[in-house]
């Protein structure tokens, strides 16, 4: 199965598989208040047209079965960018087939070729089965994540 699966640049044509998937993983979501599916596929169309943003599709026999959205950022500290890792969607049908990997493994390429010197990606404190996964990918657990919730 794996030769079968295809990574690729998403298209517009590809939000209604994308939205897709959204729905899927608001379903796993602990929080989803303040989730807007609309924005969230508004947002998808935004970043495949622009430069800077990056959103690459699995596509296996035709299907899509997982994105990936990542983007880059310089920092003052870093010699070089740094790749970001904001979203990781499988199908819940297609995971355990090794398109989660790839798709990671083609973020990292890209980042690779723009000259990024570190891709980071976070999940849910809770969320074990992905910081697992992302172990599993090479990512090693060495920041912490704060975060302040500027809309409530």
């Amino acid at each position: 199965m794996a030769n079968d699966i295809k990574i690729v640049p998403a298209r517009e044509t590809d939000l209604p598989a994308i939205r897709v998937l959204l729905v899927e993983l608001m379903a796993a979501m602990e929080d989803t208040e303040g989730f807007d599916i609309d924005k969230a596929v508004e947002n998808c169309r935004s970043f495949i047209r622009s430069t800077g943003q990056y959103v690459l599709v699995a596509k296996l026999r035709h299907e899509i079965a997982g994105c990936i959205n990542f983007s880059m950022r310089k920092t003052i500290l870093h010699p070089a960018p740094s790749g970001l890792i904001d979203e990781l969607i499988v199908s819940e049908k297609s995971r355990g087939t090794g398109i989660g990997k790839q798709l990671i493994q083609a973020a990292v390429d890209k980042c690779r070729e723009l000259g990024c010197c570190e891709v980071e990606v976070s999940t849910e404190k809770s969320n074990i089965k992905a910081r697992k996964f992302y172990k599993a990918c090479g990512f090693e657990e060495e920041a912490v994540l704060l975060e302040l919730n500027l809309t409530d």
